[in-house]
Formats: C-alpha cells, structure tokens, sequence
C-alpha cells in the first residue's frame, strides 16, 4: 500500500514538472533573433567599430591633433560651447568628425571623454563631445594618447589641423592661460585616455 503511495506521488510530481517546463515554453519562445541577443550582437558591433576608430585615428595621429586643437586663454576647445567641449555640430578634420560619420548618420548618440590625473594626483574627466545621458545598454572603448612637451597646439587650415607657433608648454607656462591636464615632469606632457560612449536612441 505504501509502494503504491510512492509511486502515485512521484507520477504526480512528473507531470507537474512536465507541465511547469511546458507552460514555459509557450509563454516565452527564445530564438536567436530575440531582442535581447539582436541588442547584444548591435552593442558588440558598437563597441568594436567605436575601439577600431580609436585605433586608426590615434595610429594617424589625429587623434592626439584634435586634443591639442585648443583655446588656452579661454581654457577649452577651440570654437567649442561656452561650455568648453562640444555639442552639436563639431570641428572638421578633427578625431570628433570621424566619430560623428561613423556613428551619427545611424541613430546613435554619442560622448566623447578626455580622463586625465589632475595635480592632486586624482583622476579627472574632460568633456570633448557631449550628447546626453548615455542609456543602460551604452558601451565604452578607451585608448591612451600621450601628449608631449614640444607637441604645438593646432588650428583650423581648411580640411586639416596644422600646427601653431605655441606648443603644450608654452600655454602651461603663459600667465592667463591653461591646458586641461597639467604639465607632468619630463617630457611628456599628459597621457590622456580618451574614451568613447556610444548608445542607440
């Protein structure tokens, strides 16, 4: 009597187990294509487009052009907001026009940062490109640039950035004027990570 007892439970709990797993099934069907993998596989495609164009434009040295693309006695990027970095619409030939022909024409937003250790010996973060509050699903890539001493801050030629006359240390050592990093001993300058965040709107 108890051996039958046993056996009708364990039959029952089968079939509730079978009927849980089957009740499941139909209320969430998971294909590769579901949303959750899609958003994934763009985020993934984000993240390695936004570290290649690093890469390339550090490689070409336009990276570090567009650091230097700069207004010491008004301590910001040349022709930037009046608060300092970028929005909208930002300078030709510079690092932030390659980023806004990768990324702006298909609806995703994007910042761009300069971290840098300030005088204090804490990191800080300077805004070069800002358009918004990135979203939950936003990635980031980073590469380093180092900054040297003798390297000239840039200026606008038409299609390119040319060197001026005035280097790095020649604004830290101006009165009234200021680069966003501090000068560090030796010859280089800073070394600045500059990060991009990208995110679908």
């Amino acid at each position: 009597m108890r051996a039958q007892a046993h056996t009708l439970e364990g039959v029952a709990a089968a079939l509730l187990v079978v009927a849980t797993v089957a009740f499941t099934i139909q209320a969430t069907a998971v294909t590769p294509l579901t949303a959750s993998t899609a958003g994934q596989h763009i985020e993934t495609q984000h993240e390695r487009a936004a570290s290649g164009l690093l890469e390339t434009e550090r490689a070409n040295g336009n990276l570090s052009r567009t650091l230097r693309y700069w207004n010491g006695s008004a301590a910001a990027f040349t022709n930037a907001s009046n608060e300092g970095y970028y929005v909208g619409e930002t300078p030709g030939a510079s690092f932030l026009l390659a980023v806004e022909e990768t990324f702006g024409d298909r609806a995703v937003a994007y910042n761009v940062n300069a971290y840098y250790v300030g005088s204090d010996g804490e990191r800080r973060v300077r805004r070069l490109a800002f358009h918004g509050q990135p979203s939950a699903d936003a990635v980031a890539a980073t590469r380093l640039v180092t900054l040297y001493d003798n390297q000239s801050v840039t200026e606008r030629n038409g299609t390119r950035f040319e060197p001026t006359a005035k280097t790095l240390a020649d604004v830290d050592a101006t009165e009234g004027e200021r680069y966003f990093a501090p000068n560090a001993p030796g010859h280089a300058y800073a070394v600045v990570e500059v990060e991009v965040v990208v995110w679908r709107m």
